[in-house]
Formats: structure tokens, C-alpha cells, sequence
């Protein structure tokens, strides 16, 4: 018969009570060794001297121990609250790490939207033909803007860029996310595709926004500022199909360094807000 029967049946062994309290058996003894948790009783007192036993009642605190462990609280520091606990001590120590905790949760939350946005532009760029042009209803979209670019001279688009980059804006500017050029009309477009009204940024946090609506969407392949008479065809496009340029132009790069090798291939997406001076037909127009 086991030894085992001789045990009082409020106790747990050491594997049981692990598995209960989420715990490896090295950690349980451990935490004994650091005298963090040390087991109720130990095996010889039932005449099993290689084992150790639990109360029950020692469930709470070892899933406590871990869970402090877990949110970076060290050892000795859970060792000497264990020795020496009041409830003061245990406020002070759980709202340190609830606030170390929140901020390691807004940094996963932003990276986690970043990674979001790329794909967004990624899986939209893989689906996307250069010579298209489509006519449809786009939901709004929240961004952040930057100030009126100033061209005055050869250098002003880096010093621009650099500017909007730097600049305080609200919320705060996360440079991870895709930046833009956002222009006031397709009139600005026209005249200097490759000099942005302004820059912004796909945050979608951000206080400003692309307004929900029709528009006429456009792909083009090259470097920054290329677009291959992409303007041109887009305006030709709208007065064939009875569209009139009724606001803004925005130009994402779906594809560009992060994505590509070779930046002839980079692929920039310009929308820009469109409305029917005539009935549409059923299916929207779609130009190559």
C-alpha cells in the first residue's frame, strides 16, 4: 500500500498543488529554497521523508507569488513581503506595477495597431493593378495632419518632411505609422503632384480625418514623388465619366522601402474625393 494513504486528506502533494496553482514543480521548490512559500509539511512527518505537502489553504498565496513574479516583482521582494506583509505594503507594491503593467499594455495596443495599418496597406497593395483606376464609397478615416508645407525652395520637401516630422502635434506623433501627402484639391495635385498641401500621418488615433465619400482611386509604380502621368489620366478619367473634384487628394504608398527592394517597384495609392454630375451606372467604372 502507498504512503500516500497514510496522508491526511486536507493535503495536497507537490504535483497536485502545482497543478492547481499554475506552478512548475522546480518553482514550488524553489520558492521553498527563497523561503518565498515553504510546503505545509514535509514528507517525513507521514513517513515519506522525498515528498512535500500543501494546505489548501496555501493556494491564494502561491497563485499571488507567481502572479507578482510574472509582472517582474523580484524574488526577494515577494520574499519579504511574504515575512512581513500589511496591506499597505501590498497597495503600494500592486500600484506600482499596475502602473508599469498599463504602459507595457499602451505599447503592445500601439504596436499591435501599426502592425494593423501595414498589413492594411500591404494586403490592399497586393490586389491593386498600376493601371487602374476605380471609382468607390471609402469609410472615414482618422488621421493626423500636419501644417501647410512651405516649397520656397530645392531643399524645402526634406526640410518639410523633417519639420512635420518634428513638430508638436496632438495626440503625439508615432513615426512608426505610414506617412502620407494630403493635398487640398486635385487642382494642387495637378499643378505639383510630387509637393504635398501637407503631410499626415495614418495614426488612427489621430484628430483629423478623411472625410467618408466617393472617390476616384489611382495606382502609379515608382519612386517617392514619381507618378508617371498618373494626375493627368485621373483628370481625363473624371470628365469622361461625368465625375467632378470635389475635395481633398490623398497619396499612401502601399508599397515602399519596408516592402520592396527596388524602389522603381514602390506603389503609391492616390484617392481623390470625386462626386457624379450624372447618373452612375450600375457598376462602377474601372479604367486601364
Amino acid at each position: 500500500m502507498s504512503d500516500d494513504t497514510n496522508i491526511n486528506k486536507d493535503f495536497l502533494p507537490i504535483k497536485e498543488f502545482s497543478e492547481i496553482v499554475g506552478m512548475t514543480i522546480d518553482a514550488l521548490r524553489l520558492y521553498d529554497k527563497k523561503g518565498i512559500l515553504k510546503p505545509d509539511k514535509h514528507g517525513e512527518e507521514f513517513k515519506n521523508k522525498y515528498r512535500y505537502y500543501y494546505a489548501p489553504t496555501q493556494v491564494v498565496k502561491a497563485k499571488m507569488s507567481r502572479v507578482l513574479a510574472d509582472i517582474g516583482v523580484p524574488l526577494n521582494t515577494i520574499k519579504e513581503l511574504a515575512g512581513d506583509r500589511t496591506p499597505e505594503k501590498l497597495i503600494k507594491l500592486l500600484s506600482k506595477h499596475q502602473g508599469i503593467i498599463a504602459d507595457e499594455v499602451r505599447f503592445l495596443q500601439e504596436s499591435h495597431s501599426v502592425i494593423g495599418t501595414f498589413l492594411d496597406l500591404l494586403v490592399e497593395g497586393m490586389s491593386a493593378t498600376e493601371n487602374e483606376l476605380v471609382v468607390k464609397e471609402l469609410p472615414e478615416k482618422r488621421i493626423i495632419l500636419g501644417d501647410v508645407n512651405d516649397f520656397t525652395d530645392a531643399d524645402g520637401f526634406y526640410r518639410e518632411f523633417v519639420r512635420f516630422c518634428r513638430a508638436q502635434h496632438e495626440p503625439k506623433l508615432n513615426l512608426s505609422y505610414p506617412i502620407g501627402g494630403f493635398f487640398d484639391s486635385m487642382d494642387e495635385f495637378l499643378s505639383d503632384p510630387s509637393r504635398p498641401t501637407r503631410f499626415f500621418s495614418l495614426d488612427p488615433k489621430g484628430n483629423d480625418r478623411q472625410a467618408a465619400g466617393l472617390y476616384l482611386i489611382g495606382y502609379t509604380r515608382g519612386y517617392y514623388g514619381m507618378t508617371n502621368g498618373l494626375p493627368k489620366r485621373m483628370a481625363e478619367f473624371a470628365k469622361k465619366n461625368g465625375l467632378v473634384f470635389n475635395g481633398s487628394v490623398y497619396n499612401t504608398y502601399l508599397f515602399d522601402e519596408i516592402s520592396i527592394v527596388d524602389p522603381e517597384q514602390y506603389l503609391l495609392q492616390v484617392c481623390a474625393s470625386v462626386k457624379e454630375t450624372r447618373r452612375a451606372p450600375s457598376r462602377r467604372p474601372v479604367h486601364r
